[in-house]
Formats: structure tokens, C-alpha cells, sequence
């Protein structure tokens, strides 16, 4: 029972590791990875290493390369044009459930995030950060640990995408400012329907931004 709580553990582990280098950019879409690799990396055995690959594989974070075996994922503009639907569902149901279910201690932290935003406009890494811990405020408001999970999961995903974070712009990032605070605001408010329908609508000016960003290999 130990070995085996023990390889979850390190399964996990290598869950955990090789999403982070995803989502940071440590490792970028293209970049082949194995189960070897991982395993000498986090200095484990290549079973957990296999499972968490697996895993991460499963969730649409890696995928097979006919010639370069396991990689890390490219999203294409179909691709990101799923998860974008999806993830507008999601974030229109916690949007929902946090202006039902959230603390006042939440709320007021949720409003504290707004206020603070404004004077990040011009630091796009800090915009970008924020943008993060924002949504997963909403997240935690929400007292939902499902749609948390599946959320957090699409969020690593669209990390994959080569365009990167459509907050370069900066008219981009105003208009983030903006829809932040009015979805901040009908949370808490108790606004279910109101907050159902910015979060929505956020996911959708998100998902418009990102479209014109060019690829990398994209003709200038």
C-alpha cells in the first residue's frame, strides 16, 4: 500500500512539473519530451514519470508527433476555437456559482484584485499574473472544486498556444481592466444572471484578441 501511495504521489509529482514548465514556457509547443527524459529529469522512476506524461497527454497537453513521438502540444485555430467555447461555459458557470456561493472576505478580496489592476496596465507581465489570479479568485469563489479543476485545466492548455497572451496589446489590457471590474462588481452584487453573462462575454473579447496575434511562422 506504501509503493503504491508513493508512486501516486510521484505521478503526481510529474503531473505537476511538467505542466508548470508548460505553462511557463520552459517548455514550448513542438519541444519532444519522454518518459525518459522526465525521469532523470525529477530523478524518479520512469513509471510514475510514464503515468503523469499519460495523464497530461489525456488533458490535450501533450500529444503524439508521427515522427518526434510525445510533444508538447500546438493549438491550432480549430483547437482554440473548442477550447474557447468550452472554457465560455465553464467561466459562465463559476461566474454564476461565485455570486451565489462566495464569502464576504472573498468578495471584498475579489474587489481589493480590481482596484490594483488599473496600476499594472503598464507592466504586461504583471497584467498578465494578475489576469491568472483574478480568474482563479472567481475560481475559489465559486466553492466548486470540479469546475475549478476543469477550468484550471483549460487554462493550462491555452498556455500551449504560440501566439501568446493577447494582454501585449494595450488596448487589450483597458478593456481587461474594464470587463474585470464590471464582472467583479455583479459578483458581488449577487447579480447571478449579470455575472453569468460578463464572464461570457469576457471569454469571447478574450477569444477575439487572441485571434489577432499571429503565429510565429506566420508571413509578416
Amino acid at each position: 500500500m506504501a509503493d503504491k501511495q508513493n508512486s501516486s504521489r510521484l505521478a503526481q509529482n510529474a503531473y505537476e512539473a511538467v505542466r508548470d514548465a508548460i505553462a511557463n514556457g520552459d517548455l514550448a509547443p513542438g519541444d519532444r519530451i519522454s518518459e525518459y527524459k522526465t525521469a532523470d529529469w525529477l530523478k524518479i522512476s520512469r513509471t510514475p514519470a510514464r503515468e503523469g506524461l499519460l495523464r497530461l497527454e489525456a488533458e490535450g497537453l501533450l500529444a503524439h508527433h508521427p515522427r518526434r513521438g510525445l510533444v508538447v502540444a500546438s493549438i491550432d485555430n480549430e483547437a482554440l476555437k473548442e477550447i474557447f467555447a468550452a472554457r465560455e461555459v465553464l467561466e459562465r458557470s463559476l461566474a454564476g456559482q461565485a455570486a451565489r456561493n462566495a464569502s464576504g472576505p472573498e468578495l471584498d478580496q475579489l474587489m481589493r484584485m480590481t482596484d490594483k489592476e488599473a496600476g499594472l496596465v503598464e507592466d504586461r507581465d504583471a497584467m498578465v499574473q494578475h489576469n491568472k489570479d483574478f480568474h482563479g479568485m472567481i475560481r475559489r469563489c465559486a466553492h466548486n472544486r470540479y469546475l475549478m479543476k476543469f477550468s484550471g485545466t483549460l487554462e493550462d492548455i491555452i498556455a500551449a498556444d504560440r501566439r501568446g497572451t493577447s494582454l501585449v496589446d494595450m488596448e487589450r489590457r483597458h478593456a481587461v481592466i474594464g470587463e474585470h471590474r464590471a464582472l467583479a462588481e455583479a459578483i458581488a452584487a449577487r447579480d447571478v444572471t449579470r455575472a453569468e453573462d460578463l464572464a461570457a462575454h469576457h471569454i469571447r473579447n478574450s477569444y477575439a484578441a487572441r485571434l489577432k496575434l499571429k503565429l510565429p511562422d506566420d508571413p509578416a
